[in-house]
């Protein structure tokens, strides 16, 4: 399937690296969090404009026991992580019918680390929340207690391991590690959490080993994201103090951000477009764009409590903010903060534009297909995917016309493609 958008000048500009440019994958692969372009938007075209009433055809489901981590797919395959006992495991199935490619397992004792709570959740609902991410004929897996993972994508062999604990030199974070590993050119970008300089890092993706470390933050949580800005490369991260702008080649720090929230607990990952970055936390924080300028500290636009993202990222579209403020389903202006509706009964979802439209998870298996509308809520159909019970925080993904629902303990496969005679 071709390529329906062009590289962007910020995944080209990586001359520096010493590699070959990180090109966005193929239409039908969705290969790291996010996606192709790091921007929750899937650009496959001629899906379903409406769902039966029962909601898409399903094409296949799996059992999982564990974990949030959310989907990735590439060349075919998709993966995922889960929990089962005392071992992570990182999960290959074929992406068109759910068989069973492979399994890796390694030992991962929660009980060992008593500084990891789950963030007070039961035992039951603990596993790997960060997504893997796929390049290159390898998978790079995040492991809740710090196990970074470079597995071969067709067979399951391992390649290398690191122990992000020792190399961030601290114990376990409260809710394990969530954020996912950003793979550009030759290096891994990490946010460790770890003081005296050991708060990020970027690691080389051929072996593991630390090629730099900066900064004295604490966790975030947030994912790092690579952005271009006026010509010069670098990768936002969201710690627990502040947003940052670091140089990729050495971690120096291009900006600052300050950002102070409850539990220094900022999980969404933030968003880059033009200048302009948008951050948000819960906790009663609440969100702000500001502009990057020539300066150490970047210019505020806005900030305000229009939209409070908890557990999952909004995604900007068209000029406007889709996204969860705490339990409340919002479109909210980019440039000037302005809520232009609110929508309550979906709890803390997610959710992934595809073909022009909004794809919203509930946090108790609804799914959503609504129009992304700045004036009004808009939906176009609904179904329950899953028990109402059901916990379902992971964000729903598109690829290759098939539409991946995740909850803790089952992966769904739905068709989303228009059937023709």
């Amino acid at each position: 399937m071709a390529c329906p958008f062009q590289p962007t000048a910020r995944l080209l500009a990586i001359y520096f690296l010493g590699g070959m440019a990180c090109l966005p994958a193929l239409g039908a692969d969705w290969p790291r969090w996010r996606g192709p372009e790091l921007d929750g938007i899937s650009h496959e075209s001629e899906l379903l404009r409406t769902w039966p009433q029962g909601g898409p055809p399903q094409l296949w489901n799996a059992k999982l026991s564990g974990g949030f981590a959310a989907v990735v797919v590439a060349d075919g395959k998709l993966f995922t992580q889960t929990k089962e006992k005392n071992q992570e495991v990182v999960v290959c199935l074929e992406a068109a019918t759910g068989k069973e490619i492979w399994r890796y397992r390694y030992d991962c004792d929660y009980a060992a680390h008593p500084t990891f709570t789950g963030g007070g959740m039961p035992a039951s609902r603990t596993g790997p929340r960060a997504t893997p991410a796929v390049d290159d004929g390898r998978i790079y897996t995040m492991g809740a207690t710090g196990t970074l993972l470079c597995l071969e994508t067709k067979t399951g062999k391992k390649i290398w391991q690191q122990d992000l604990l020792k190399l961030a030199g601290r114990t376990c974070p409260t809710h394990g590690y969530c954020g996912s590993p950003l793979v550009v050119g030759e290096r891994i970008y990490l946010e460790l959490g770890g003081s005296e300089g050991k708060a990020v890092a970027a690691l080389n993706k051929k072996d593991g080993s630390v090629i730099w470390q900066a900064l004295d933050d604490t966790l975030g949580q947030a994912s790092p994201i690579w952005a271009e800005v006026q010509g010069v490369p670098q990768v936002i991260f969201f710690t627990g103090k502040a947003a940052v702008g670091v140089a990729p080649q050495d971690g120096k720090l291009l900006w600052r951000y300050p950002w102070t929230t409850r539990f220094d607990l900022n999980i969404a990952t933030p968003i880059y477009a033009g200048g302009k970055v948008f951050i948000s936390s819960n906790y009663g924080t609440g969100g702000a764009v500001f502009r990057l300028t020539d300066q150490a500290e970047p210019e505020t636009l806005w900030k305000s409590l229009a939209m409070q993202n908890h557990i999952s990222t909004s995604v900007l579209y068209q000029g406007h903010l889709y996204g969860f403020s705490d339990q409340r389903l919002r479109c909210v202006a980019f440039d000037t903060g302005k809520v232009c509706w609110d929508k309550i009964g979906l709890g803390k979802g997610t959710l992934t534009i595809a073909d022009g439209n909004l794809i919203i998870l509930g946090d108790h298996g609804q799914l959503v297909l609504a129009k992304p509308n700045p004036a009004e809520f808009t939906e176009i159909s609904r179904c329950q995917v899953f028990d109402q019970g059901t916990l379902t925080w992971t964000v729903p993904v598109v690829s290759d016309g098939r539409l991946f629902i995740r909850s803790e303990n089952a992966l769904v496969a739905l068709n989303l493609r228009i059937q023709t005679n």
